[in-house]
């Protein structure tokens, strides 16, 4: 039985050996990954702060171009503006143009039409002075031969 127990003493032994190398493998893992989580920490706090400034970024640029489709905006809408006062300048001057024109026109004809008028009243003047002075010359005629 001595041996018995000296066998299971030995064994155990050999068991507590194999199971320091265990703890110790163990150890070292642990080790490890305490190393490669802190690896991880440093890589996400570094991931974290680009993540970071690429939104800070983006919010400029978002403001960036908010700001510039505002000044478009405007832009059209002053462009808009000033060619509709434009149109309504253009309008205006060539109504006036027209009216201008019209009353030019009807100057010249009423002109025209007064110097038709005389004329028309000379020339029947003539005509009423040449029929009346034919009808004088015809009574005289007629005066004449029946005197004769």
């Amino acid at each position: 039985m001595a041996t018995n127990i000296e066998t299971e003493v030995e064994l155990l032994k050999k068991e507590v050996r194999d199971m320091a190398k265990i703890h110790s493998r163990l150890d070292t893992a642990i080790e490890k990954i305490a190393d490669v989580s802190q690896s991880l920490h440093t890589i996400m706090a570094v991931h974290e702060e680009k993540l970071m400034r690429q939104e800070e970024a983006l919010d400029d640029q978002e403001k960036k171009l908010q700001e510039n489709i505002m000044e478009l905006h405007s832009r059209i809408t002053t462009n808009a503006k000033e060619q509709t006062q434009l149109m309504g300048e253009m309008e205006r001057r060539m109504i006036q143009a027209m009216k201008d024109h019209n009353r030019t026109e009807t100057e010249e004809f009423q002109k025209l039409r007064a110097e038709l008028q005389s004329r028309v009243g000379v020339l029947e003047k003539w005509r009423y002075l040449i029929i009346g002075g034919s009808i004088v010359i015809g009574f005289i005629i007629q005066a004449a031969m029946k005197l004769t």
